[in-house]
């Protein structure tokens, strides 16, 4: 597998941007074959990238990628099964999905399919030029992917009664708030659903917190036998009493559905100080989840990064 890409400065210098790449897409443009985030059953890969920066001044990048959280890997297992559903239930086969419909192809977040990803540079010497020049890669269809549910109703009318199409096609990114088309207090449409948080949601609805469903319950003593025998120095009451706090004691991190569970990690964080000179400096090596990676930095003139892919794994294998 061909793994360099090169993706050069297209802002003026000195300004503060974003940008966002597409690693699977890029790839399947350089070595001309198709490249799949998912296996076929919805497991999720991450791609081992080396990350190399190159500019004449100073510059401060951040790097960006999607979380490799029980929550990201069971929301994309989630949504591949409910696409499969979908399909299922309009009567369409695999083989009328097409060759390169068969998983999913999100967006990082919203933002990333307003604005769109960067597109590596290749050399263009077919002409036998004796000064060839970079070029952007010519490429081909990525389509990412799109699904079509019911719109939904918050009261009992009838779509038919609301003037409403029966179908709702929506886009998906993984991070970030989904994006309504159409919400009021009668009915909501979408443009973009972010996957985790719709996961979060989804789990909530299905498994309602404990402590909501039982207020006030403590542990009993003669159902924790083993923290009584933890140690001979107190007594059963003290263990039990630590146990009931420790029951009750909420999860050690944050459970809202618009919380930090739909948010990016900083994957790297680099500073490259000013020399008057052109610098190339390796940054290291980064795991990104779905190939999907957003930068933040400080552009100067001529820069840019390269991204060498030297491996791919699934990422329930490195959690």
């Amino acid at each position: 597998m061909e793994g360099h890409l090169l993706y050069g400065a297209t802002v003026a210098a000195g300004s503060g941007t974003v940008k966002y790449y597409n690693i699977a897409k890029d790839l399947a443009a350089i070595n001309g074959k198709n490249e799949e985030i998912t296996t076929r059953d919805g497991h999720l890969y991450a791609y081992i990238v080396e990350v190399t920066a190159f500019g004449s001044a100073a510059s401060f990048n951040q790097f960006a990628t999607i979380p490799n959280t029980w929550r990201v890997r069971n929301a994309f297992r989630k949504f591949h099964f409910a696409r499969d559903q979908m399909f299922d239930q309009a009567g369409v086969t695999k083989s009328e999905r097409g060759k390169y419909g068969q998983t999913l192809r999100p967006y990082f977040n919203y933002q990333h399919k307003a604005d769109g990803e960067e597109t590596p540079r290749i050399l263009d010497i077919k002409n036998n030029d004796s000064n060839p020049t970079a070029r952007a890669i010519t490429g081909g269809e990525w389509t990412y992917s799109k699904l079509a549910s019911q719109p939904t109703l918050q009261t009992d009318q009838l779509a038919k009664d609301l003037d409403l199409s029966l179908v709702d096609e929506w886009n998906i990114h993984v991070l970030g708030d989904a994006l309504a088309d159409d919400t009021d207090s009668t009915i909501s449409t979408w443009t973009s659903v972010g996957m985790i948080q719709a996961y979060n949601r989804d789990r909530m609805d299905q498994m309602p917190d404990a402590s909501a469903l039982f207020p006030g319950s403590r542990m009993q003593g003669k159902n924790n036998p083993l923290a009584s025998l933890r140690s001979q120095s107190l007594s059963t009451g003290e263990v039990v009493d630590i146990a009931s706090d420790q029951e009750e004691e909420k999860p050690p991190y944050d459970t809202t559905d618009n919380g930090d569970s739909i948010d990016a990690v900083l994957a790297m964080t680099t500073y490259m100080s000013a020399s008057g000179e052109a610098a190339t400096r390796k940054l290291g090596t980064i795991v990104v989840p779905g190939g999907l990676l957003c930068q933040t930095y400080t552009d100067v003139a001529g820069s840019g990064i390269q991204l060498n892919v030297v491996g791919k794994v699934l990422c329930k294998d490195l959690a």
